[in-house]
């Protein structure tokens, strides 16, 4: 059985070693030394891998054409607000307009708006554009029994459409 020598002239520490499991216990021997004990006949030698060195730290002299990163998240995040803030008026206009025609389509007036669109306060800058709040003009009126004969012409309409498909297929 191999064993490490350990003699005073060898002051060096001991080589780490994978154990690999191929190693056993004899039975038979019991009386061992330490040396004996703690050695395996079966390890493989184990080189620990070799830290990477840390990159170098970059020089102002290569950073010059490259942007900081800072910057660039300040950039990207403008251009998404740039790209945000217009959608949002736009979407809330829109919503602006879907509650104000459900709203018409409810009421008991005797005019009732069909079509209309969302606009802006004060359409004279951007800011204004942006903040200036939203207001309903409607573009389209009529009377409720001109809506009430429309809706009824509508029905009347699909129900002989769906009379025509069932005789076409019968």
């Amino acid at each position: 059985m191999p064993t490490t020598p350990s003699t005073p002239a060898q002051n060096r520490p001991a080589q780490p070693r994978l154990l690999s499991g191929t190693g056993g216990r004899r039975g038979d021997d019991q009386t061992r030394t330490a040396t004996e004990a703690t050695s395996f006949t079966a390890t493989l030698p184990y080189q620990r891998p070799q830290p990477t060195p840390a990159r170098p730290a970059a020089t102002p002299a290569a950073a010059s054409g490259a942007l900081p990163r800072w910057t660039k998240g300040f950039v990207i995040g403008g251009v998404l607000l740039a790209v945000a803030m217009p959608a949002s008026v736009l979407m809330s206009r829109s919503m602006l307009v879907q509650e104000a025609l459900a709203e018409q389509s409810s009421s008991k007036a005797a005019m009732i708006c069909t079509a209309g669109e969302g606009k802006a306060v004060d359409d004279s800058s951007l800011l204004g554009w942006l903040f200036g709040g939203s207001y309903f003009s409607c573009g389209d009126w009529e009377t409720r029994e001109a809506r009430v004969q429309r809706d009824r012409d509508r029905d009347q309409a699909n129900y002989m459409a769906r009379e025509r498909a069932k005789q076409g297929l019968n």
